[in-house]
């Protein structure tokens, strides 16, 4: 996939800001590689071309379509960067969910908790903007996400059943387990991308949603909870300036946002202690819970969630200034977040559903070290290239033929 610079968000008369041309004949932003694998009119070597183009100018059926091939898009190694750092945070906080027997590491998981799915989030909606312009692009939502979430939800129920020795329910069968509910969540919030560019405020509106609908009894359902909860900062990346994303590649904000994170550590652990900070339900930070399920009021309840809300653009903000902005020997690994993210859950719950991290060793401080730098290098493996040719048929199927063609239509 390759990974273009957003324009501004396409002014309702579907023109771009100060171009004076319609959007649709705007270059076309591609899908975040977290959140999928090639969709329809990416090219298998990065460069992407509109759907129904031959890669040497022509459109499949034979008409002239410029007479030469577009040049291939140049990727932004910082936001390649920020997908590797990301997904590589995801694999270290599910394995440091099982180490709750610590304070320092209660600490250091709510501060990852605090940002790390909230900027995975940003991101997604950052590089879902071609979905505001184009009605071609709800095509690659079946291919992409529903077809994959089918193969690895398959994956987790037989580990379940097999390893954890849980009863098989066909009711239970397709349902939400562990990780899978971001693709869930992708498919809502990206079928809502045309209505967040006809809204005048459509980040105050989303986080007013996002208040609300914690009170309601559907959100006693984990993934339609998250779904919810995390809408704002979708929309917060499908809307932003790009101009304001440029404040956080600063020099001085880089050293602002390490701050930031160092200081948020010593804070979280004060926290943890109890003895100073009232303590909070961290089901706050996890999106997985109404308020109800918390025991809060629908007042207490948005207070807090709209404190977590702010939190996460604190510090995801602070996440994102540290990131380097230079092509480095990760940053190709960026491109393939996916893989980390649909396949480390399979290795670190079968490790979780045998017992092996719950060994007294791992649970020192040592073995926890331990254990925090075999989740960053099995964050590392699943990234590269072999891994991809591996599995790259379940986590990114060849499933346009799902699909009807688009030849042919205006």
């Amino acid at each position: 996939m390759t990974d273009t610079y957003p324009p501004s968000r396409p002014s309702p008369s579907g023109t771009l800001p100060g171009s004076g041309t319609r959007a649709a004949t705007a270059p076309d932003v591609t899908l975040p590689d977290v959140n999928g694998g090639m969709v329809p009119g990416s090219t298998a070597s990065g460069s992407t071309a509109p759907e129904g183009t031959a890669r040497d100018g022509a459109t499949r059926d034979g008409r002239p379509g410029g007479g030469r091939a577009a040049a291939p898009r140049q990727r932004d190694a910082f936001f390649d960067n920020a997908k590797f750092f990301t997904a590589a945070l995801v694999v270290v906080g599910h394995v440091w969910a099982e180490f709750g027997d610590s304070n320092a590491a209660k600490a250091a998981y709510v501060v990852l908790y605090s940002f790390h799915m909230p900027v995975f989030v940003f991101i997604a909606g950052y590089f879902s903007r071609g979905f505001m312009r184009s009605t071609d692009k709800f095509r690659s939502i079946f291919p992409t996400l529903i077809v994959p979430y089918v193969i690895f939800i398959l994956l987790y129920r037989a580990q379940l059943i097999l390893i954890n020795d849980v009863d098989f329910k066909v009711s239970e069968l397709f349902r939400p387990h562990f990780l899978m509910w971001f693709l869930v969540a992708m498919v809502f919030w990206r079928l809502s991308v045309p209505l967040w560019g006809h809204l005048r405020y459509p980040v105050l509106t989303s986080v007013a949603l996002s208040l609300v609908a914690g009170s309601w009894a559907f959100t006693a359902d984990s993934t339609l909870s998250r779904t919810a909860g995390l809408l704002p900062l979708f929309v917060l990346g499908l809307t932003i300036e790009p101009r304001h994303i440029q404040w956080l590649r600063r020099s001085w904000a880089r050293w602002a946002g390490l701050a930031v994170l160092v200081i948020a550590l010593p804070v979280a652990y004060v926290w943890e202690k109890g003895t100073v900070i009232p303590d909070i339900h961290r089901s706050f930070i996890l999106w997985n819970k109404g308020y109800d399920d918390m025991g809060y009021g629908a007042l207490e309840g948005s207070g807090y969630r709209l404190l977590a809300l702010a939190f996460a653009v604190f510090l995801g903000a602070a996440f994102l200034a540290v990131i380097p902005r230079e092509t480095s020997w990760y940053t190709r690994m960026g491109t393939r977040s996916m893989y980390v993210y649909l396949l480390h859950g399979l290795i670190v719950k079968t490790f979780d559903y045998t017992g092996v991290l719950a060994e007294p060793v791992l649970h020192t401080p040592l073995g926890l070290v331990c254990v925090t730098l075999a989740a960053v290098a099995l964050g590392v493996v699943l990234a590269t290239a072999p891994v991809q040719r591996l599995t790259h048929r379940a986590v990114e199927p060849k499933a346009k033929w799902l699909l009807k063609p688009t030849h042919g239509r205006t």
